[in-house]
């Protein structure tokens, strides 16, 4: 059985009302992946969006329970005929330099995406008007993008077509930057000069809660409170991102009280839930952890054919992984859109029952043959192949241990790797061709559009040194216009039925041609210490109101 997807409010959520909030201390994350960079227009993982949206704010928010968008920096109106986005920043919002954020630093972001050959954000912004010439240096100027002339907080974006998940895609990421630190880096003259900025390390101005002040590789990220920020100062005085051996660590320092807070795997929830020190939250996530494969890998060609693909489905017990392994904590998936999100499929899907003899069927369906030593092989080649997953993380390490025992009982023989995350993700960020199976997790947002992941123009390719999330280079017929009609309806629809419609399908090709093993999403099991006050984290935010944290003496 799932575990309740709820939160869990036993402890310290909230000291009660007429309690007095007191300022100071260190709130100290751990985390057994270090970041990247701090760059919003580089950042690709989960760590260093982390960090980097303590520090940079967005023009949106998610409501942390609803999933609602919300003003932020800025409120929005929309034409009626849903091209143009015309927004005011607050007139409150200053950089922590004093400085007003204006409408000319959402400009510089969305330049320096232009302008980035290492970003893989392009796609969430390739519909606003000249955004692709930019980026294709065919102009100088982002011609979609006016700003009012008689106040420089105000600003229009226009669309060449009706952009659905502009409020999320285009707006809700951390794309303001300070033209006072990146103009020079997004000049007409500028070209990809951003993707080696000394500031993507050092960030040195502030629209968030936090500003920056060392970041020790491997050891730590230490951001000073932003007295000037402008919902108000925090109340804690330091955040603090310590990376961290493992998941095993993290667990025992949160016991010890060395870590303020950290997100536990299930095999120590039991354990830390006997300390009357820590509050635990647990609730449904917008993520999934599953196993890719490279559909166009030269070196296991084995992952190209459809019928392999289900036979690793079919042979691998994900049922018995989300008992075993996450305890219950989680739910099995088969297609990409979590059972929380809007989006997630109604229809029909087939499950992937662990099945061996169907498994080996498709196998022997697709041309091999068992030889003597128990394993299948085609042509004198045998089935086999590489499976990659970082390492300190338990979950994923026993997954892939999991899984290449139960793909040799289908005489598939699997070479099981563990690498440093930051090392994976490049590889896979970049086409790399050395990884041909993969572990790993998609954290999603509010909005399900999954085009930044699946869509053909988000591919890697090493030959160009593009980047993209597509790591396994899959396609199929009528995939990317079951997308496009999610994100850009040919009658302008944006409706949540219609949209929904379109991601059935979508949703209905993965599933058939098993580009991933979809694994399963694991509930997020969010622990801190007892004393942390206003700590209030939900399925579609955790941070949503950091500056109110505060300690309990």
């Amino acid at each position: 059985p799932t575990a309740v997807a709820a939160a869990n409010t036993e402890g310290g959520a909230s000291s009660g009302p007429g309690a007095q909030p007191v300022a100071g201390g260190r709130f100290i994350e751990g985390s057994f992946s270090d970041i990247k960079p701090l760059q919003p227009v580089l950042v690709g993982d989960v760590p260093s969006s982390t960090v980097t949206s303590r520090i940079y704010e967005a023009l949106v928010q998610v409501d942390p329970k609803t999933g609602e968008i919300k003003p932020n920096l800025g409120k929005w109106t929309v034409s009626s005929d849903g091209l143009t986005y015309s927004w005011e920043i607050e007139a409150a919002a200053n950089w922590s330099d004093g400085k007003p954020i204006i409408a000319q630093d959402f400009l510089t972001g969305l330049t320096l995406v232009a302008k980035s050959k290492k970003t893989v954000r392009k796609s969430n912004f390739n519909d606003i008007v000249g955004f692709k010439d930019l980026s294709e240096a065919k102009i100088t100027e982002l011609t979609g993008f006016k700003i009012d002339s008689a106040n420089p907080k105000k600003f229009t974006v226009t669309f060449t077509k009706v952009f659905c998940p502009a409020l999320v895609n285009a707006f809700g990421g951390n794309y303001v930057l300070p033209t006072q630190v990146f103009g020079k880096y997004a000049t007409k003259e500028s070209k990809d000069e951003i993707d080696t900025a000394p500031e993507n390390a050092e960030p040195t101005v502030a629209s968030g809660p936090f500003k920056f002040k060392e970041w020790k590789k491997g050891d730590q990220v230490v951001l000073d409170k932003n007295p000037g920020y402008w919902k108000g100062a925090p109340l804690i005085d330091q955040y603090i991102y310590k990376v961290v051996a493992d998941s095993t660590v993290l667990a025992a320092q949160l016991k010890t009280g060395e870590l303020t807070y950290g997100t536990i795997e299930a095999k120590d929830y039991d354990d830390i839930a006997k300390v009357d020190t820590l509050q635990i939250k647990e609730f449904q996530q917008l993520n999934y952890t599953y196993i890719g494969w490279n559909v166009k890998s030269a070196t296991a060609p084995a992952l190209q054919d459809k019928k392999v693909r289900q036979a690793l489905a079919y042979g691998l017990d994900m049922d018995s992984v989300v008992k075993n392994i996450v305890f219950g904590h989680g739910t099995k998936m088969v297609s990409h859109h979590p059972s929380v999100s809007w989006a997630a499929p109604q229809g029909a899907l087939e499950q992937y029952k662990y099945d061996k003899t169907k498994a080996e069927d498709l196998i022997k369906s697709a041309g091999y043959t068992k030889g003597g030593d128990g394993f299948y092989a085609k042509d004198g080649k045998p089935l086999a192949f590489s499976i990659v997953a970082n390492s300190g993380n338990k979950t994923r390490e026993t997954l892939l241990q999991i899984a290449a025992e139960q793909y040799k009982g289908i005489g598939v023989k699997v070479e099981a790797k563990l690498e440093a995350f930051e090392t994976m993700v490049d590889k896979l960020q970049t086409g790399s061709q050395e990884i041909q199976g993969w572990i790993i997790g998609w954290s999603l947002g509010a909005e399900p559009d999954p085009y930044g992941i699946w869509s053909k123009t988000n591919i890697p390719d090493p030959a160009t040194k593009k980047t993209g999330f597509n790591f396994g280079a899959f396609t199929a017929p009528g995939f990317e216009e079951s997308m496009e009609q999610g994100r850009t309806p040919t009658n302008g629809d944006c409706s949540q039925a219609a949209r929904k419609k379109a991601y059935e399908s979508f949703n209905k090709i993965v599933n058939d041609e098993q580009p991933y093993n979809f694994g399963f999403s694991p509930n997020a099991i969010a622990v801190a210490q007892k004393t942390l006050q206003e700590f209030k984290p939900d399925t579609f935010s955790t941070y949503w109101n950091i500056e109110k944290w505060w300690f309990k003496p």
